[in-house]
């Protein structure tokens, strides 16, 4: 796999319904054999895929600390999270190809918060005295990471590596103290060409260091995961070696955790040599012509950022202007309005949305519209 440029490392992130269950061709087959021709390169074992889980949602948000809410929640905005910290390094390679560094990859991190809980889900599985299970419009522990990319805790990006600061997870009934991790690559036009999940686990030893040694963990009952790494549903005995990771540290200082992951068939992400430009982390989710009471016309979108952009939105037909915009953007979701000029005639009219980041990538979304009558 190439080295990636910024400028195509980071690909568009469309919505969860579309780019990733439409891309399902490009799953790496982690759990495959290795081919003869590569059997030489495949120095480490391939990290076997599982399941993402009943809580996967895809926020878009691009930080290496997950730790808290965003300004841009709809819910406790800003909160941030209790727990022992726990930095997590997360590197990714590629099996085919003597184990080289895959840049370009996005790898999202998401997992429960120190009482079993989720963000952004309106009910889901608790215990252990945790009194509630709604934490929608919230969005504290989840985030991403571009590979090569983003030098997240530390000063420089390094090739295939990711890293984030989050805390302990703990637990919630039925499943062992764990992690989830996805780990994305784009094509030239945006679309997810690799689509790969697995998840992280610590020993029973270190849970039950943290569980009874730290609060808040320590004041649920029992103080020990109810569901041990050798009795879990998901992690089988042979994946034990390769997604139970070894940690450092202690409960007063926080620990270190770094998982390597190893996959077959992954498949090639935009490079410098691209003509198109799928850097810009954002989605349209939708795009609808209004008229008011009072004859003015509009048209209305909702953009969902990850990061910080600048945005230009133009309604057009042909080359002719019926309206234009522009504001910009912090993470989060967005209502942004277009005024249409007096004269519009009524039809089909295109949306151009043009985004850009604080590294100038640039990114161009359209959606047709109908133009009511005046």
């Amino acid at each position: 796999m190439e080295k990636m440029t910024r400028r195509r490392a980071l690909g568009f992130a469309g919505s969860a319904g579309v780019s990733i269950f439409a891309a399902r061709r490009g799953l790496p087959r982690a759990l495959a054999a290795v081919s003869a021709e590569n059997a030489a390169a495949a120095t480490a074992a391939l990290t076997p895929t599982m399941t993402e889980g009943p809580y996967w949602v895809d926020e878009l948000l691009r930080r290496s600390d997950v730790r808290a809410n965003t300004s841009s929640a709809t819910s406790n905005a800003g909160a941030g999270q209790v727990g022992v910290p726990l930095s997590l390094e997360i590197n990714v390679r590629d099996a085919d190809n003597g184990d080289r560094a895959v840049n370009g990859a996005h790898v999202d991190i998401w997992h429960a918060n120190a009482y079993g809980l989720y963000s952004d889900e309106s009910s889901q599985q608790v215990g252990g005295g945790t009194s509630t299970s709604s934490t929608k419009g919230q969005n504290f522990l989840r985030g991403y990471q571009v590979t090569g990319v983003d030098p997240g805790l530390g000063s420089i990006a390094v090739d295939g590596r990711v890293t984030f600061k989050t805390v302990w997870p703990g637990w919630y009934s039925g499943r062992a103290i764990h992690i989830h991790v996805r780990v994305r690559t784009y094509d030239t036009r945006g679309n997810v060409a690799t689509n790969y999940t697995t998840q992280i686990f610590f020993d029973d030893a270190a849970n039950n260091a943290v569980l009874s040694g730290a609060a808040p963990y320590n004041t649920r009952t029992p103080t020990a995961d109810p569901t041990t790494d050798e009795n879990d549903n998901v992690l089988t005995s042979s994946a034990r070696a390769t997604n139970i990771v070894p940690v450092t540290g202690s409960i007063a200082s926080g620990y270190d955790a770094t998982f390597d992951i190893y996959l077959h068939g992954v498949q090639r992400a935009a490079t410098a040599a691209d003509s198109s430009d799928v850097s810009v982390s954002a989605s349209l989710a939708a795009a609808t012509a209004t008229r008011a009471a009072n004859g003015t016309r509009a048209v209305v979108l909702a953009v969902h950022a990850g990061e910080t952009l600048a945005a230009t939105a133009k309604v057009r037909r042909g080359t002719k202007i019926l309206g234009k915009a522009t504001g910009r953007l912090t993470g989060g979701t967005h209502r942004l309005r277009v005024g249409l000029a007096q004269g519009a005639t009524a039809g089909a009219a295109t949306l151009e949305l043009t985004l850009a980041d604080a590294a100038g990538n640039v990114k161009t979304l359209t959606k047709t519209v109908h133009v009511p009558a005046g």
